[in-house]
């Protein structure tokens, strides 16, 4: 089937999969800030930082290190608590909730890809990927697991454990466990940061896969530029500012 996405600027976005036209917010952004004390230094990590974020939209957002992407990442998936402002997910005010309540949204709609990893070493790759479900009680989805295995380059590594795994399987592993429960949005930090081109290529082209057939949410803040490929919105963040790239 050929999917057209229109992409219609200053209202709201109209997306196209499986031939069902869905519109509206997954994430309301409205002025969240972020400091941090570094001795008797005052760092401004996010600085009023207001935006939203369509459902089934590829946001990337783009800027050097240290430029406050991660904490906003962090910020916008419930992980840090911000000085000032709101993150609202499919309209509730993540920050309005507990944390324990924070934590039940976090499971149900969102994935993580970390820059860290953050594998269990005590499960094999197969377990961690399993993670999510067992947390959640439900059934493993075993023709995605499959799926998944093979675009990643994981399948003869299934019952390895993290330690017997390169950086490069190691990130795959995380990147698999994120999207194998095909939460509504996916929030990435340098997904293919520790990927070889190949491996990074075909990762590029299931997240594009998916945003057409499922209409998932990505949001992904890299170094690498050819996310922007296949990105519809891109923001620049610069000494805790975004600011909206304007594509050519």
């Amino acid at each position: 089937m050929n999917v057209t996405i229109t992409l219609l600027p200053k209202v709201a976005r109209l997306f196209l999969y499986q031939g069902v036209m869905i519109m509206g917010k997954t994430l309301t952004v409205k002025g969240i800030s972020k400091n941090y004390k570094i001795g008797n230094a005052q760092v401004h990590a996010l600085k009023s930082t207001t935006l939203e974020i369509n459902k089934g939209e590829i946001v990337v957002v783009i800027g050097k290190s240290g430029s406050g992407k991660s904490t906003f990442l962090n910020i916008l998936g419930g992980l840090i608590v911000p000085d000032s402002g709101e993150v609202l997910l499919d309209g509730k005010n993540l920050y309005a909730l507990s944390e324990k309540e924070r934590a039940k949204i976090r499971n149900q709609k969102c994935g993580f890809i970390y820059q860290s990893f953050n594998l269990i070493n005590e499960l094999s790759v197969i377990n961690n990927i399993r993670l999510p479900f067992d947390i959640a009680g439900k059934p493993y989805n075993t023709k995605r697991e499959k799926e998944l295995l093979d675009i990643l380059d994981l399948g003869k590594r299934r019952n390895f454990y993290p330690t017997q795994l390169s950086g490069g399987e190691r990130q795959r592993t995380a990147v698999a466990r994120a999207l194998l429960m095909q939460p509504s949005i996916i929030l990435a930090d340098e997904p293919t940061g520790n990927l070889d081109l190949e491996s990074g290529n075909k990762l590029m082209a299931f997240v594009k896969r998916t945003n057409i057939e499922q209409g998932q949410t990505y949001v992904i803040v890299t170094h690498d530029l050819e996310w922007l490929k296949i990105a519809h919105t891109v923001y620049r963040m610069s000494d805790g500012r975004l600011e909206r790239e304007v594509q050519k």
